[in-house]
């Protein structure tokens, strides 16, 4: 007997010739756009689901009003990728990469300029701390830095079909662990006392899981911990943020990678997907600083021999 298994993302696209339509392309929101500048109406959707977590790239090519809804139980972490916006009851315009996070049971009112793009990421409110939650604000520069890019690296690479299955199922927790480094608790936690051996048991964790399960989000469900407990153990222990000591894992699993193979079939490119980087500039300038040379010069260099 044959069994169909399911892939555990996958992406949908939609191009929609009317705004009455696209105002009802995002599952679960309650919209209303309006069309301001004449012209045929041009606008897309795609959308990388995983189970109650969504990415979203949406855009018009035409000027817009907008007024909308989160779904009920959810938040979303915005940010737009092109023209500028107007948010009615914010003086200031939103330029690109500017950040917003939206929450349930408000109403939000925007305008925006033509060929709007924005990248969006739906989740259940509850994965998220309290801090965060609370209300609608605007995300800091300090704060958004790099994720906008991140997330629509992440959703191209999914709609190319070049981001693996591994990389993918680590991306909501990666994600999450982004945001909630957002929250302000970290300095709350810190002042009281921390559990004995909870380092300890972290690095066990470490040890343990696989390369897709690597995340400070995962870890505190694996532990049963929160995860500005683990933040804050993490820091006190070894004078690094838990953030920081995984991805240095996770560099230095892509440094042995690289010093073991055989430069004649290997590529740069293919082993950095393979652990979740997928923007070459970035993860160039990120090896570079960890280890002092380029990815492509720890390749070339000849295999250890062992002892």
């Amino acid at each position: 007997m044959h069994t169909e298994i399911k892939p555990r993302t996958r992406v949908r696209e939609v191009r929609f010739d009317s705004f009455v339509d696209q105002e009802r392309g995002l599952d679960g929101w309650n919209q209303l756009y309006r069309q301001l500048s004449p012209g045929a109406f041009e606008g897309h959707i795609a959308a990388l689901e995983w189970e109650d977590i969504t990415l979203y790239r949406e855009t018009v090519n035409q000027k817009m009003e907008n007024i909308y809804r989160v779904p009920d139980g959810y938040v979303c972490v915005g940010f737009s990728l092109g023209r500028r916006l107007t948010m009615a009851g914010v003086s200031n315009a939103i330029g690109t990469g500017t950040g917003m996070i939206h929450v349930a049971g408000e109403d939000y009112h925007i305008f925006t300029d033509s060929d709007a793009d924005y990248i969006m990421l739906t989740l259940p409110q509850d994965c998220l701390p309290e801090d965060i939650i609370c209300g609608a604000r605007a995300v800091t520069p300090q704060e958004s830095h790099g994720i906008a890019e991140w997330m629509l690296t992440l959703m191209e690479s999914a709609r190319q079909g070049i981001a693996q299955q591994a990389v993918l199922d680590l991306a909501p927790d990666l994600l999450l662990d982004r945001i909630s480094l957002w929250a302000r608790q970290a300095s709350r936690v810190r002042s009281r006392k921390l559990p004995r051996g909870l380092m300890a048991d972290i690095l066990a964790a470490c040890d343990s899981l696989p390369f897709d399960k690597m995340s400070v989000s995962h870890l505190a469900k694996h532990l049963d911990r929160d995860r500005a407990m683990l933040r804050a153990a993490c820091l006190e222990r070894t004078g690094m943020t838990l953030d920081d000591m995984l991805k240095g894992r996770r560099l230095s699993e892509v440094h042995r990678r690289l010093r073991f193979s055989d430069p004649r079939s290997t590529k740069v490119s293919d082993v950095s997907m393979e652990f979740g980087y997928y923007h070459w500039g970035r993860f160039s300038q990120g090896y570079r600083a960890m280890f002092g040379e380029r990815p492509s010069d720890t390749l070339r260099r000849a295999t250890p021999q062992p002892h």
